[in-house]
């Protein structure tokens, strides 16, 4: 923290372990320093207290996890695909009797056995050139022995005797089917067309079950699908969660006909375009940031030997044919399949960590003699972060726009923000904002809900709408070459939504059955039970934090609300537009006054938020929320504070990330926690 580090955390997965920070420049050298003190110098750091402490971290973090709703189907379904002793079976953070289990010594030899300069890949992606690179590597890693020689286990690709079913339990508000196999990793010729077909079926927005299960017969509230990319294996699957109310079977038997339909006959060209352009769109906007970029560089060295491998990828993708998808799905998905189904109810029985871990107790280990070091290098001089120049402009209707210069990748991300958020409800039509959000993004008066998702695939544009608080946000990227047909699809989203009275009936089921979901995530029923109890019920910001008001409210509102409530709010007198961008600003604000410069605001008056309210007495108090079978209690504690977001907050902030929103912070430490303002 000491280096001004931005992205900064250690990660692991069944192929990898990482750890990646982003700090300024003059704080390369120190940062090199403590990373080869880390793989170099560890060992001797390691106390019984900090194993037990961390021990005791990781299984709060498991534990954080397997209380979600569906929280425990993931190793169910490892069991399944993988026989015993596969590297694949068992789940990355482990089960609560391995954690207990590990003792120092255990620790030590993993450490000792993995951690070795020769078993890891090092990417400096930013402001340096490579002299200065190897210069510093060599400094400060070449000094560190080579470790033990890694080789990896074997992992075939294995395939069940026979077709298994599986029933599960939980505490969850919507049954949920899914089918799953085991196919090949990253480098095989198949992987690549075993992806796109995945997306074709349940990835894309338009995909084949979206279309059949929730726009068709509106069996199921979503769906998905996707090929999971490990380095030696990969798992296929595809899966929908059923509307309460519906026949779980018969869903699942409507999924299987349509992925049976696509295997039978494969996708058309215009679906694998589809997908190839949103993944060569994602891939570019991916490596603007330098972490990004360093990201891709290392998993290609890892698993393909080469750092250049995305661009591999990017040219497998676009050579697929509808043969190829198909050859692959008849190849690897007409095996055994396993098929797990979660019905609403009473929890299976879960393990819990052991009172007294057996790890933490041993024979002491024997001491290890740290390896004196020389001092580490002191963090250079950190200037004040040179952002790009601000530019202004307005749009010929009076909408100001922000715009800043970035030439990093060729791409234009924009924000259209209004004055609105959750904090615009009604206190008597919570909910009404969001609905009204979801329904206009699924349909303009020139192109319904599935054209729209099609005609961002063809573009590999992303929009995105979504509110905070105090704002409603509307967004797009895409790629620089195909900002004036994304702006057309864009404007014609925010101003001509159809609120085509069908749409309004299917998000308000679907609306429905997210409310009841939320009333089985611990998270959700904490958010929204703690801004009515400190703000008031009454007050603008006394709403649930979701947005998703209540089952009274979403039943009740019509058509006619969700159009006055897009009048009120969607508008240009209540609006302004951020833009960053490799094409210059005048190129831009052409552009954009083509879309909304003559858009004019509507007769109706514009929304208002009041703020006036009076907040309840300031009181301690203490709400208990049972949830039963949770492993793990959530505190969420509030309080308002006599500030506003246009105080200077630095302070504040700095505290708060003391106390606890930083991993290093005083509660962070020891325990999952988070503070914020």
């Amino acid at each position: 923290n000491a280096a001004g580090a931005t992205a900064l955390n250690g990660t692991t997965w069944f192929d990898r372990t990482n750890y990646f920070q982003t700090v300024p420049t003059p704080a390369l050298e120190y940062t090199l320093y403590l990373e080869s003190d880390r793989m170099g110098h560890l060992l001797g750091q390691v106390s019984q207290e900090v194993l037990d402490l961390q021990r005791g971290v990781v299984q709060n973090e498991k534990r954080q996890g397997d209380n979600q709703p569906y929280g425990m189907t993931y190793y169910a379904t490892l069991e399944a695909l993988f026989p015993e002793g596969h590297p694949y079976r068992h789940s990355t953070i482990g089960s609560m009797a391995d954690l207990d289990a590990a003792s120092m010594q255990t620790v030590r030899q993993w450490f000792i056995d993995n951690y070795g300069p020769n078993n890891s890949v090092l990417v400096l992606s930013g402001d340096i050139n490579e002299a200065e690179a190897r210069e510093l590597v060599n400094k400060y890693f070449g000094h560190i022995p080579a470790g033990a020689v890694n080789t990896p286990k074997a992992a075939d690709i294995p395939t069940l005797a026979a077709p298994v079913s599986q029933t599960l339990h939980d505490r969850v508000a919507q049954a949920r089917v899914s089918r799953n196999w085991v196919t090949p990793g990253l480098l095989h010729e198949d992987t690549v067309p075993l992806s796109i077909a995945a997306s074709v079926l349940g990835g894309l927005s338009s995909s084949r079950l979206d279309n059949e299960l929730v726009r068709g017969d509106q069996t199921a509230s979503s769906v998905s699908a996707g090929n999971q990319v490990f380095q030696r294996v990969s798992m296929f699957s595809y899966s929908a969660t059923v509307k309460p109310g519906q026949d779980h079977e018969a869903v699942a038997a409507k999924m299987d006909e349509t992925f049976n339909r696509l295997m039978a006959n494969g996708p058309t060209q215009d679906e694998i375009d589809r997908v190839v352009t949103q993944y060569a769109s994602r891939t570019i906007q991916g490596l603007e940031q330098a972490n990004g970029k360093a990201s891709v560089l290392a998993e290609g060295q890892l698993y393909a030997g080469d750092p250049e491998h995305y661009k591999n990828e990017l040219k497998r993708y676009a050579a697929v044919t509808p043969q190829q998808v198909k050859d692959a799905m008849q190849r690897w998905l007409t095996r055994p399949v396993y098929s797990q189904t979660v019905l609403p109810g009473e929890r299976e029985a879960y393990t819990e960590a052991a009172a007294t871990p057996s790890g933490a107790t041993p024979a002491p280990a024997a001491e290890i003699v740290r390896t004196p070091r020389d001092p580490a290098p002191a963090i250079g001089d950190v200037q004040n972060v040179d952002f790009p120049d601000l530019q202004r402009a307005t749009l010929s209707n009076g909408i100001e726009v922000v715009y800043a210069h970035s030439t990093a990748v060729p791409v234009t991300r924009i924000a259209l923000e209004f004055d609105a958020g959750i904090a615009a409800d009604r206190a008597d039509r919570l909910g009404a904002h969001s609905l009204m959000i979801d329904v206009m993004r699924e349909g303009s008066t020139t192109r319904d809900s599935l054209a729209l998702a099609e005609a961002q695939e063809r573009l590999g544009a992303s929009l995105g709408f979504g509110s905070s608080m105090d704002r409603t946000i509307a967004s797009l990227s895409t790629v620089s070459t195909n900002l004036t047909p994304s702006l057309t699809l864009f404007a014609d989203v925010l101003r001509n939504p159809a609120f085509t009275p069908s749409e309004v009936e299917r998000l308000r089921a679907q609306r429905l059955a997210r409310l009841a979901s939320e009333k089985t995530q611990p998270a959700a029923l904490g958010s929204r039970a703690l801004p009515p109890l400190i703000y008031g019920e009454n007050h603008p910001y006394g709403r649930p934090a979701s947005g998703s008001g209540t089952p009274e409210v979403v039943t009740a509102l019509t058509r006619e609300d969700l159009v006055g409530e897009h009048q009120s709010w969607i508008r240009p007198d209540n609006a302004k537009l951020f833009v960053v961008s490799d094409l210059p600003l005048s190129e831009v604000t052409a552009q954009l006054n083509a879309a909304f410069g003559d858009w004019r605001a509507p007769s109706v008056a514009k929304g208002t938020k009041d703020f006036s309210v009076a907040l309840p007495a300031a009181a301690n108090r203490i709400v208990l929320i049972d949830r039963p079978q949770s492993p793990q209690s959530i505190i969420m504690a509030g309080q308002v504070l006599p500030y506003s977001g246009t105080d200077d907050m630095l302070v504040l902030g700095l505290g708060n990330t003391v106390l606890g929103s930083d991993f290093m912070s005083r509660m962070g430490a020891r325990s999952s926690v988070q503070a914020a303002l």
